[in-house]
């Protein structure tokens, strides 16, 4: 008998020790030292690590630069540690390979490759560069190396180490110029860019890597970015700006949203979700990929989304992971990724704080019986 109890009391223990312990998985409230601002967030596809740049500057402007941090999540073990690498100025989100054991950053020396099993960079293609993508299959970079008067798209084998294509562009844009996204096909064989060849507008084109082909897809875009299975991009016409995607292996598109008052894309955790933000206002949407669902999420500095579906809230120096329940008072509105409706944030914490209590009291109810019934009560 004394066996037995001493194996329900263990088991008992165990049970509420594991509860504690995934509810305390479930929040992340972090702080970067010695950062005001950070940018270009990039969480790992796989895992619990997330890449992005701190600035001990506020931003200000279009005009960025700092240096690259890796968060690596995990409960109580949770750690920033500050990349040993030249600094970036506007740098785009690093990218990962589709397993998460390697990414790729830009700096202003060069492009870097970051081994999670090793910990230090290397220098993998020096010069200036502006973009950067990843193929699906994990063994090609597409990023632009920008000179005075020409754009050069190039295609870099990984594996080889070397440039394997590459497209000179006429540079005529009379405008500042914005944003560089690159996407790659579902099946790797060909880019998806904006280009800066024309005077007023940056046309969308699609980059045969087997052929050399370049095509117009749309005569003016804002932004591009690989989903889940497809290629997604805001169209512009006139002040109306339309999301599309583009499915298979032709540069066909259909229309996902003809109102969409977001002006950027950026991957999230994986290709599920992206997320897109309005530059005036700041207000920010999460695009579900799977499913072509969008769920604004209220007006944010900076947002991303977890692998596993949690969202990822920047405020100056502070990371917020997490549901709803973890987010600073300040974020008054906030997303529930699991469903179709978009939450304020009392109503939710409460739910949360009901579920919580109602998973541990019935957990407890439950172990107490058996412990009753072990003990021979």
């Amino acid at each position: 008998m004394t066996t037995i109890k001493h194996l329900c009391l263990t088991a008992l223990c165990a049970c509420l020790m594991a509860a504690v312990s995934t509810a305390g998985e479930q929040c992340s409230n972090l702080h970067v030292a010695n950062v005001k601002s950070i940018f270009a967030i990039a969480p790992s596809p796989m895992g619990k690590n997330v890449l992005l740049y701190g600035s001990p500057e506020k931003a200000e402007g279009e005009l960025v630069t700092g240096s690259l941090f890796r968060i690596r999540l995990g409960g109580a073990n949770t750690n920033i540690v500050k990349i040993k690498s030249p600094i970036a100025s506007n740098p785009p989100s690093p990218v990962w390979k589709p397993d998460g054991s390697v990414a790729y950053f830009e700096t202003d020396q060069g492009i870097y490759q970051l081994k999670l099993a090793f910990g230090s960079p290397e220098l993998l293609w020096k010069g200036q560069s502006v973009g950067i993508a990843i193929s699906p299959n994990g063994l090609l970079l597409a990023f632009w190396h920008v000179e005075q008067g020409a754009d050069t798209l190039i295609v870099y084998d990984l594996g080889r180490h070397s440039e394997t294509r590459t497209w000179k562009v006429p540079d005529r844009f009379e405008s500042d110029k914005s944003g560089w996204d690159l996407a790659f096909t579902p099946d790797s064989r060909a880019i998806y860019a904006r280009t800066y060849d024309d005077a007023d507008s940056t046309p969308l084109k699609r980059f045969d890597i087997v052929s050399g082909k370049v095509e117009i897809v749309n005569p003016d875009c804002y932004a591009v970015a690989e989903g889940k299975g497809a290629v997604y991009f805001i169209a512009v016409s006139g002040a109306t700006r339309s999301l599309h995607k583009i499915v298979g292996l032709t540069s066909r598109s259909s229309l996902v949203a003809k109102n969409f008052s977001y002006d950027s894309l950026s991957l999230g955790g994986g290709l599920r979700w992206l997320i897109s933000q309005e530059n005036r206002t700041s207000e920010t949407a999460i695009l579900d990929t799977e499913t072509d669902a969008i769920k604004p999420i209220g007006k944010r500095e900076l947002a991303s989304v977890l692998s596993d579906g949690r969202l990822l809230v920047v405020d100056g120096p502070h990371v917020t992971v997490g549901d709803v329940s973890c987010m600073p008072k300040e974020h008054a509105e906030t997303l529930d990724l699991s469903s179709d409706t978009v939450a304020t944030q009392q109503p939710k914490i409460q739910t949360r704080v009901a579920h919580s209590s109602l998973f541990l009291g019935l957990s407890g109810a439950v172990l107490t019986a058996k412990l009753i019934v072990c003990l021979g009560a």
